[in-house]
């Protein structure tokens, strides 16, 4: 009785701490949720003046489960005006999939003159049966109508899922891409009217196949900026560079409208993200001016239960540019951060040109620093030094300096020629494969690194010359622990700019 006791005093005490609000981890322009868990991005398309982003979602708990559509709105991709649960669970589980914009009422659904929402997405009999199911909203997404004929594609499968869509001009019909994901296979149908689909071509057995694959999307990008010369990009959400952790690939090829065709040989892999925290991601619909965006949730599956934030679990990656560009190993993908971050001037706390770097040395002097949410573009010019870049979330010792407690490191190896974030002191450590070191290979560009780094209370981009690569992970600084150094070791660095803007 006593045990019992001793255990039912403790218990209210240990639902406290798990349940305490965690405001210094909250990001201030991504995307995340007011409470409860969120994971995939689905049905990112533009429409009316608004980007919308649809999300897998639990309303009633701080993890998995009870899968339905929570939905947002933005203006300028960075302020999200949250929205009612756009699509919820009934007898099915409502995972991920693609919102299209149906201008011309190929559905028949629209009441309106300028079209019709068309949702479609994975209905999931609770782990037994998947299938695909549609529905539509005549009211800018704000309520959604469920499709009576639902499934609207049926292959009597276990796995059949993450449908994306788009409209292909040329062909004139919409298209539809789908993974079976144990056969690390991409299926794509075609229709008229988004309603009843026709098998048209497959793809897979090629790249990553270590683990299943999901998520698939497909999308034309310029090559090199020119409209007139343009490939497609088709990601697969699977494994990604860390062996036993999730992430994406990549392929770049053509698509004639029913089969899409890899440029590359079948083995080559390449990855969106050399970060352990970028999944999911896909490209918005109907974007205007020609953007060519794409956003992913921030998290791996092997901790995603165990992030430590409340009353929410799950963040969005910053949206993203992507494009082609031609390098002697061939066509790769680009990616930036959104322009949109650094518009205004009066929101960059430092600049700096032309100065000579030898030690570490702590930036101070602005008390916007200490929050944690910054935008850094620098340009680094290699000296002698061996190791050089930025640690930030610092906390050092009181009475030793020297002595560091937590810091979370942005760094160039000169001798190994790689880009790292080393997370092996970045604060609370939700697992022991989180405490690690994500790196890529970089060649220095006549001696020289442009990186942007985007920081925001728990996560880290960093986009590399130019946007060659990116890195993306999670890190959970201490309240408060907020120091920033800029850093170099056994030598001497040229810091040819640094901007910071305050976000």
């Amino acid at each position: 009785m006593k045990r019992l006791l001793i255990i039912l005093l403790i218990f209210p005490f240990f639902l406290f701490a798990q349940n305490q609000e965690t405001p210094h981890w909250r990001p201030t322009k991504h995307f995340s949720p007011p409470k409860n868990w969120t994971n995939d991005p689905n049905g990112l398309i533009f429409f009316q003046g608004e980007y919308h982003l649809f999300y897998q979602h639990n309303p009633y708990e701080n993890q998995w489960g009870h899968m339905s559509w929570g939905h947002a709105v933005s203006k300028d991709l960075l302020s999200w005006e949250n929205l009612p649960v756009a699509i919820p669970e009934d007898s099915v589980w409502i995972f991920s999939g693609t919102v299209v914009a149906d201008v011309q009422n190929t559905s028949g659904f629209s009441t309106q003159s300028e079209g019709c929402l068309v949702a479609i997405y994975t209905a999931d009999y609770h782990g037994k049966k998947e299938n695909q199911h549609l529905a539509y909203s005549n009211d800018r997404g704000r309520t959604w109508t469920k499709f009576v004929g639902n499934p609207v594609l049926d292959l009597n499968k276990k796995d059949f899922r993450d449908p994306h869509i788009f409209w292909h001009k040329s062909s004139q019909h919409w298209i539809m891409s789908t993974v079976l994901p144990l056969e690390y296979k991409v299926v794509f149908f075609g229709s008229k009217n988004l309603k009843n689909w026709d098998k048209i071509g497959e793809f897979g057995q090629q790249g990553d196949m270590r683990k299943i694959w999901e998520c698939p999307s497909l999308i034309e990008l310029p090559v090199d900026g020119n409209y007139q010369n343009t490939k497609w990009l088709l990601m697969i959400s699977s494994n990604g560079v860390t062996d036993g952790f999730t992430g994406m690939q990549y392929f770049v090829g053509d698509f004639d409208g029913k089969n899409f065709t890899n440029n590359n040989p079948p083995e080559t892999k390449l990855y969106v993200d050399f970060g352990k925290d970028y999944y999911a991601g896909i490209p918005f619909n109907n974007p205007p001016e020609n953007q060519k965006l794409m956003l992913g949730w921030l998290a791996s599956w092997q901790y995603a239960g165990e992030i430590p934030t409340f009353p929410w679990k799950g963040t969005m990656s910053i949206p993203r540019e992507i494009s082609f560009k031609t390098f002697p190993e061939g066509i790769r993908l680009i990616q930036q951060p959104i322009e949109a971050l650094k518009h205004k001037n009066e929101n960059r706390i430092f600049e700096k040109d032309n100065f000579v770097l030898s030690e570490e040395k702590e930036l101070t002097g602005n008390s916007l620093f200490s929050k944690n949410s910054y935008l850094i573009e620098v340009e680094f010019e290699l000296k002698s030094a061996k190791k050089f870049g930025f640690k930030i979330g610092q906390k050092k010792d009181k009475t030793d300096k020297k002595k560091v407690l937590q810091e979370t490191v942005i760094g160039y190896d000169t001798k190994t020629k790689e880009l790292y974030i080393d997370r092996t002191k970045s604060g609370k450590i939700i697992k022991d494969s989180f405490g690690s070191v994500e790196k890529v290979n970089l060649a220095l560009q006549d001696k020289k690194l442009k990186l942007q780094i985007l920081v925001d209370k728990s996560s880290v981009e960093v986009f590399g010359n130019d946007g060659k690569v990116a890195l993306t992970d999670l890190f959970f600084p201490e309240a408060g622990t907020n120091q920033f150094s800029i850093f170099t070791e056994k030598g001497k660095v040229n810091v040819k700019h640094l901007k910071i803007w305050d976000l």
